[in-house]
């Protein structure tokens, strides 16, 4: 299943997609958390349906959700950072404000960076609330799977020191408005193993990351259980799980107005999004 936010028709829906055509499913849930905690119930109704080039794309979570990042989870990504894996995952936060959908532009925000960032990343779509899942247990949490493309402002995330070291600021690499996208929809009960999927980026079809889930130094599993031994994790909250080695700021590549960034992964689908230089 193909389980999708979208706006149509002067209102935000659920839908399902088939074939290219998304079934409106919204009468059938309260909300797109219910719907990830129950989604068998879409097959219970059938409330019109929309071609895919009719609708606009959404975020395939709420604004009352957290999107837990997971840094340096590639060994090969942590080599090419010239920074060491840290002994437990090293996670950090996106604000609901970053995220954009399929097809949305990746905002520039050229009035404080000089130098944005492609990261191709397999995000974890909680399904269950969980508090302090084991690693054996803590896939039974996740509803699905989904894309997300973690871009960073490399400038202000690697330009801050302090005494002659360098330090990460999360915050101002991390955070901007809607700079992060993700989706195009949630793949629900359909993917056996997450750490077998190829995961690839592209900017403007040039192939500049290529390889598999596999090659994670903490599983999803890992991660769920790490995060949920922080917090409590929510229906619909995200934790992306990393990104291969292959980002454009250790190539001296980095994104402009007009590129076009394209994240796909096997047994989910592509992302695609523009960059476009923010208004303000």
């Amino acid at each position: 299943m193909q389980l999708v936010r979208f706006h149509a028709a002067n209102r935000d829906r659920i839908g399902v997609i088939e074939d290219d055509v998304v079934r409106d499913v919204t009468s059938a849930f309260d909300s797109f958390r219910d719907a990830l905690a129950n989604p068998d119930d879409a097959d219970t109704v059938d409330d019109g349906s929309f071609e895919t080039d009719q609708i606009t794309y959404l975020p395939p979570t709420t604004d009352t959700n957290t999107i837990f990042c997971a840094a340096l989870n590639y060994e090969a990504h942590a080599e090419e950072s010239d920074i060491a894996v840290p002994d437990w995952p090293l996670v950090f936060l996106k604000l609901p404000r970053t995220l954009v959908g399929q097809h949305e532009s990746i905002s520039y925000h050229t009035r404080v960076t000089e130098e944005i960032d492609y990261e191709a990343e397999l995000a974890a779509v909680i399904g269950e609330e969980a508090r302090h899942v084991s690693t054996e247990e803590a896939l039974e949490y996740v509803a699905g799977y989904t894309i997300l493309n973690d871009t960073s402002a490399r400038d202000l995330q690697l330009g801050l020191e302090m005494d002659g070291d360098r330090l990460l600021d999360w915050f101002s690499g991390k955070t901007q408005d809607r700079t992060t996208p993700m989706g195009p929809h949630v793949v629900v009960n359909e993917i056996d193993d997450p750490q077998d999927l190829d995961i690839a980026s592209r900017v403007n079809g040039e192939t500049l990351q290529d390889d598999n889930t596999g090659m994670m130094i903490r599983s999803v599993a890992d991660l769920v259980s790490f995060v949920s031994s922080r917090v409590t994790l929510q229906p619909g909250d995200i934790i992306a799980t990393g990104t291969p080695e292959g980002v454009g700021t250790f190539q001296d590549i980095q994104l402009y107005p007009d590129d076009t960034v394209e994240i796909e992964i096997e047994g989910i689908g592509t992302l695609v999004n523009t960059v476009e230089e923010a208004e303000n």
